[in-house]
Parts: C-alpha cells; sequence; structure tokens
C-alpha cells in the first residue's frame, strides 16, 4: 500500500484548487500549509494511505487550525441541502450585494466558534434573500462556488505525470513552456518512448517534465540521457514524482559542451586516444555519447532551430525525434532546414487541439474558457542521406 512519507512531495486538493507540496524529513515536526483560508498541519497525513481527509479541528490547541483525519465518505453540501425550494428563473433577482445578511465580520466569528465548512454554508443560505427563489442550476453553481471556499474534505495524491502537468499548466503555463498534459502525451508517441531503449532530452525551460515522463515510462529499463548546456540539469519535476532509485537509475546527466570537446577529440585523434582521457560527463556514466547512438530524442525550448541539427547527430538512423516549442515560426525554419538537408522523413509540424467540456444533465456544453494553444510539435524519423 501507499502511504505518505517524509521527505516526500504530495498533491493536496479541494475541489478544484490544487497545490504541491514536500514534507517535512524529520517526523514529528510541524508542517502548517495554507488550503485556501485554512491553516492546515500536513504531517499529521504522515503514515496514511493517500486518499481523502477531513479537515478536523486541532482539540489540543484550537488556534492552530486543522489536522487531517483519513475519511472514507465525503458528503458533499450540496447533498445535504438538496430539499429546499427553488424558483422557475432568475428574473426576480438583482445583483445589488444586499441578498446575503451575513457579514464578513460574522462569517469570521462562525469560523472562530470552530463550525465545519457545511455548517458555515448552511448559515450563508439561510440568510441569504435570494437563495430560495433560484433555479435549482443556480442552486448547484452557488454551492459549487462555496465548497470552493469551506469544503472540509480534501485529497491527498500522489504525484504522477498527469497531475504534475496539469497542476503547473494551471499555476502558470509559461513555466513550462505551455505545454498541455495532451500536447506531452502526443510527444511522447510521437518520440516513440518504450522500455529498453536509449534517449536523448534536451529541456530547455519545462522545470524537467519530458524527463520525468520518459522515467516515468522506461520503469528503470533503458538509459535516459539529460541533456544541457550550462549549470545544472532541470530537476524539479524530477524530484517532485517521488523517484525510487531504481527508477532513477537510467538517468545520466550530459553537458552538451564537454560531449562536443569529447567527440571532436576522437574525430580529430581516431581510436588512438587513451579511454583515461575521456572526458567523464557523469560520475556513474557509461561510456559518452556517440553519434548516431539514440533510439529517441525529444527537444523543448523556445528557439530550438540550431541546437536541433546538431542534436539530430546523435540520434540512429530510423530513430524517431520530437521537437517542441510553444511558437511555430521557429520550428517552421527547423522544418524547411529539415526538408532541405534531406534529414528526416514523415516530418509533420502539428498544433494540438483540446478543449474541455462541461457535462451535467440539461447542461453538457463546452467550457467558456479555453486553452488558446498547447504548442506546436515537429516530429519525423531521421534517414541517412
Amino acid at each position: 500500500m501507499d502511504v505518505i512519507l517524509s521527505d516526500h512531495f504530495v498533491l493536496v486538493q479541494r475541489k478544484s484548487q490544487m497545490s504541491l507540496h514536500q514534507l517535512p524529513k524529520k517526523e514529528g515536526k510541524q508542517w502548517t500549509i495554507k488550503i485556501g483560508r485554512d491553516q492546515v498541519d500536513l504531517s499529521t497525513a504522515l503514515g496514511k494511505p493517500h486518499g481523502t481527509f477531513k479537515l478536523s479541528r486541532n482539540e489540543q490547541n484550537k488556534s492552530k487550525g486543522f489536522v487531517l483525519v483519513p475519511s472514507n465518505e465525503v458528503v458533499e453540501i450540496k447533498e445535504k441541502l438538496k430539499d429546499l425550494n427553488s424558483g422557475e428563473n432568475n428574473r426576480e433577482i438583482w445583483d445589488d450585494g444586499k441578498s446575503q445578511q451575513l457579514k464578513k465580520e460574522d462569517i469570521e466569528e462562525l469560523r472562530g466558534q470552530g463550525l465545519t465548512g457545511s455548517e458555515i454554508v448552511s448559515q450563508l443560505v439561510e440568510n441569504s434573500k435570494t437563495f430560495q427563489i433560484k433555479t435549482e442550476f443556480s442552486q448547484e453553481k452557488y454551492l459549487n462556488k462555496k465548497e470552493e471556499k469551506y469544503s472540509e474534505w480534501v485529497e491527498i495524491l500522489k504525484p504522477n505525470i498527469r497531475h504534475l502537468a496539469k497542476f503547473f499548466h494551471s499555476q502558470d503555463p509559461m513555466q513550462i513552456l505551455n505545454l498541455r498534459p495532451d500536447t506531452l502525451a502526443m510527444i511522447m508517441s510521437l518520440a516513440n518512448i518504450k522500455s529498453n531503449g536509449k534517449f536523448g532530452v534536451f529541456d530547455g525551460g519545462c522545470q524537467g517534465l519530458i524527463t520525468a515522463a520518459i522515467l516515468d515510462r522506461i520503469q528503470g529499463h533503458g538509459t535516459v540521457w539529460n541533456l544541457f548546456l550550462k549549470g545544472t540539469p532541470q530537476k524539479r519535476l524530477i524530484q517532485a514524482m517521488n523517484f525510487t532509485p531504481e527508477q532513477l537509475k537510467p538517468l545520466r546527466n550530459c553537458n552538451l559542451r564537454k560531449l562536443k570537446e569529447t567527440l571532436l577529440k576522437e574525430e580529430n585523434e581516431g581510436d588512438e586516444v587513451p579511454a583515461a582521457k575521456m572526458i567523464k560527463l557523469d560520475e556513474d556514466a557509461p561510456p559518452p555519447l556517440e553519434f548516431g547512438s539514440l533510439d529517441g530524442l525529444v527537444i523543448v525550448c523556445r528557439r530550438p532551430n540550431s541546437i536541433a541539427k546538431e542534436l539530430v547527430k546523435l540520434l540512429a538512423p530510423s530513430g524517431n525525434f520530437a521537437i517542441f516549442c510553444p511558437y511555430s515560426e521557429p520550428l517552421s525554419e527547423t522544418y524547411i532546414d529539415f526538408r532541405e538537408c534531406n534529414l528526416a522523413v514523415n516530418l509533420k509540424l502539428t498544433e494540438a487541439w483540446f478543449r474541455v467540456y462541461q457535462v451535467l444533465p440539461l447542461r453538457t456544453h463546452p467550457e467558456v474558457n479555453m486553452s488558446g494553444s498547447g504548442g506546436y510539435v515537429l516530429s519525423g524519423i531521421k534517414i541517412v542521406s
């Protein structure tokens, strides 16, 4: 059974709100986080299975917020209030800000008294002049909005690629170069990522999302070269996945400048170069990368043109590659260059189109807000011209 461990990352979700947190390294240490307006001691979930938890008042010190108690049942607020009357339409309702009799100070006082989220929402409904004359649909929207603030149930999720990609894209799309989860899945398919393969990844601004996705796919079987130009490779999402040492074993970090020096030295001096003089790219790494040694290649950056033409040399004949960019213009240049140099076949420049639908009784329709673009992908198969 998967349980919540110290020093591990977890995703905490209340309705549509989601946040990423790392638990303390030492057990017994209080670790307070903020969920909405509530202060919650996350360390109280240590040693318990991932799943649904109920926010419960800290009996020892009520001023210190809530503790987490495992719960198998979730009672939604709208289920408790389903027997209330509703109106036929909303034409008698005026949005003048006077329908709610409870003021902000009154609500804070209720929270200070230790009332649960359901009890606070019940008070809001009772003190609303217009709730009873709203339509059933409007009442449900109102309760869903209040549940976002006051719900006493949260889910603690074990991080996976889909959840992390969705979370980072919802927080700030450009911190992962506007890479949507559906586009990530398309990249994995186009690059033919599979177990026992040898893959190269150049992550130019996705926080290590692509590398983490490949490591998750191959599950310790194969080799993943994490290519970078300077500094240290991006690894934020690799850490957030809580990989075991066995799952991280295929990962090899490779500085491209050192790699270029090594490959040029081999070309100039031939086979006479002793192995002891070869530049080591990683302490535990196998022999340095060679031209034509990779089974698949993924490049993610803002300006992929120049680096793509160099990195594709590392790809073996018939190897698949996928190049992602949030803009179409740089990939159009790369597409033309690859066609003119006869570097690949089956060259395709595509944009994934994605729209979320609301599916509810009598209210099934596309959501009003949608993602404008999930970026562009140039894919193909390398050939020897």
